[in-house]
């Protein structure tokens, strides 16, 4: 294995920062304790934990692409506060078959809102029922595209530039009504696989350990692991851990 980087003028081994580029606090909660424990020389941010408020407006037609829109918007302003520094981009789509695959790239805003207003979770969500109502089949899927972009310590005193995506999916139905007062978004309709509970009656370890978003972030970890790896950093033993 390589040796660490070589320490700063303060005799302090660099960090890298993994900054979260999303300002949704309850993607936060979800993603924190994923994230943490990679390695003893990552250090976790928010957009708010930087002071970042950053205006991203998703204009393209792709999960793909809005995830790379938002990384590299977030970049630009990190990137100047950190040596190496991964940023952690997501979009998520709920795609249901009775809507020709709609919400999808709209799901943040799919229920009418006036000009310049988001609507609410719970407004999204009885659009959603509403525009389902009397359809045949309920089968959907939820899928999480998660951007990487950053800059990591090459073996030659440079830098390895990364921007990369990865994906990850579950399929399951849309309930008729509403169960489980947990999570956020469409939790309370979407009926995993499989599986008895609503992603909103499940604790967040349990829905974590097979949703889309938990199962895009487990790709990312195992990336990230490997990047450090490749690059000198210490990696915490995986264990059981994604």
């Amino acid at each position: 294995m390589s040796t660490l980087p070589s320490t700063s003028t303060t005799g302090v081994r660099p960090l890298v920062a993994v900054v979260l580029a999303t300002g949704n606090r309850d993607k936060v909660r979800e993603l924190r304790p994923m994230l943490e424990g990679i390695s003893p020389s990552l250090a976790l941010y928010s957009l708010a934990d930087l002071a970042l408020s950053p205006d991203i407006e998703e204009t393209e037609s792709t999960l793909e692409g809005n995830a790379r829109l938002k990384a590299a918007a977030v970049m630009e302003l990190a990137g100047p506060m950190f040596e190496w520094l991964i940023v952690l981009a997501d979009d998520t789509g709920l795609e249901v078959d009775a809507l020709g695959g709609a919400p999808g790239v709209r799901s943040a805003r799919f229920a009418p809102a006036p000009e310049s207003a988001s609507p609410s979770y719970e407004d999204n969500v009885r659009h959603l029922l509403h525009s389902m109502a009397g359809a045949a089949g309920r089968a959907a899927r939820f899928r999480t595209v998660i951007a990487l972009k950053g800059r990591l310590p090459s073996g030659n005193g440079g830098s390895h530039e990364i921007d990369e995506t990865v994906e990850g999916r579950i399929d399951g139905t849309i309930t008729p009504e509403r169960h489980g007062a947990e999570g956020f978004g469409y939790d309370p309709v979407f009926l995993p696989d499989g599986s008895g509970k609503t992603f909103s009656e499940m604790s967040l370890p349990e829905k974590n350990s097979i949703s889309h978003r938990g199962r895009a972030i487990s790709k990312a970890i195992a990336r990230i692991r490997h990047l450090m790896t490749v690059s000198g950093f210490p990696s915490i033993s995986t264990g059981n851990r994604p």
